[in-house]
């Protein structure tokens, strides 16, 4: 995330560029499908029901913001997020709006802070 030379300006930008990925609906709905486990775009695209272009472009600005990672195997790309700040605001939502999101939203910031991680 940040180094300890980071400036406290810096982290504000950083945790408000975050929090503007996450207001894009769609960018939040990746976020939520990928919690706790990966997915390659194929499937994903086909279960958010959009274009792979389309999920190609949200998936790079939440990479280049550091909420997924991307692991290459061959020529697929397989993306998760397990982004600690992401799960617990996913977890937050949850809570405050009595959602089902999916469980491994959940219960890996659970398992996090069971482990003293948070």
């Amino acid at each position: 995330m940040y180094s300890d030379q980071t400036t406290e300006d810096e982290r504000l930008i950083y945790h408000a560029d975050l929090l503007s990925q996450l207001s894009n609906p769609k960018r939040l709905e990746v976020c939520i499908h990928l919690s706790g486990h990966e997915e390659d775009v194929n499937s994903l695209a086909k279960k958010l029901g959009i274009s792979q272009s389309a999920l190609s472009q949200h998936l790079t600005r939440l990479h280049h913001s550091g909420i997924v990672k991307v692991r290459r195997q061959a020529q697929f790309r397989y993306y998760t997020c397990n982004h600690p700040g992401v799960l617990q605001i996913l977890k937050t939502l949850a809570d405050i709006f009595d959602l089902d999101l999916k469980p491994a939203a959940t219960n890996a910031v659970e398992d996090d802070a069971h482990d003293g991680k948070s």
